[in-house]
């Protein structure tokens, strides 16, 4: 059970000092989390404090590899819905 930073991230710092288990490290680049330590928040708080301070959608990964603040999470419009409205803006 472990959760991933990709790079994709942005060193905002935010996640580092909310993670309960101290799992969250800067290394060089960017942000990554060490597996063994990381614990994904269980018994701490109902969701991993990570992703729901992250302000960049999809940049947390679960053991699956799917993101856990996919895109739309921030904004609350789904991927395409946003599509859409980004086209219609250049369009004009």
């Amino acid at each position: 059970m472990a959760l991933k930073i990709i790079d994709t991230c942005v060193n905002c710092y935010a996640c580092e000092p909310l993670c309960p288990s101290k799992a969250i490290y800067k290394a060089e680049a960017y942000f990554l989390i060490n597996p063994k330590k990381c614990t994904e928040c269980v018994g701490d708080f109902d969701v991993p404090q990570c992703a729901s301070i992250c302000p960049i959608e999809g940049a947390i990964l679960d053991a699956n590899g799917l993101a856990i603040n996919p895109p739309g999470s921030l904004t609350g419009i789904p991927p395409e819905r946003m599509a859409e409205a980004m086209a219609a803006l250049q369009a004009h």
